[in-house]
């Protein structure tokens, strides 16, 4: 499944859902769903999100097909290494995010993997 649409059909097929069940589940119409798996267009983060819910899958399989991974070792940030610093705006940002509710913060986190995906696919 080598795009986000087969995989949003997959999902569904999975689970034994038609277009109708999914439209009454998620409220996305059958016809942006049908549109959906079949790579019109890309998915929206709430979409996404109401995917992950109703499909029990993560945001990165639907935008990637590869399931999240642990960081490996080299990866991980150590203690000794110097502290990241961050520019005003970056601090603006993670103030403005530590203020939000559990459902807002995954709807940015579901932006920013959309906007990164499209950014890979430029």
């Amino acid at each position: 499944m080598d795009t986000i649409g087969k995989r949003i059909r997959y999902a569904r097929k999975t689970k034994k859902l038609s277009l109708s069940d999914v439209k009454e589940k998620t409220g996305i119409s059958t016809g942006n769903l049908s549109e959906l798996e079949n790579d019109k267009f890309a998915p929206s983060a709430s979409s996404l999100i109401a995917f992950k819910q109703l499909f029990n899958v993560s945001i990165d399989w639907l935008l990637t097909g590869e399931s999240p991974m642990a960081p490996n070792s080299n990866e991980v940030i150590k203690e000794s290494q110097k502290p990241l610093e961050l520019s005003d705006e970056e601090k603006n940002l993670i103030t403005a995010y530590r203020t939000l509710d559990k459902e807002a913060k995954r709807n940015i986190q579901g932006y920013i993997n959309v906007v990164l995906n499209q950014n890979l696919n430029i």
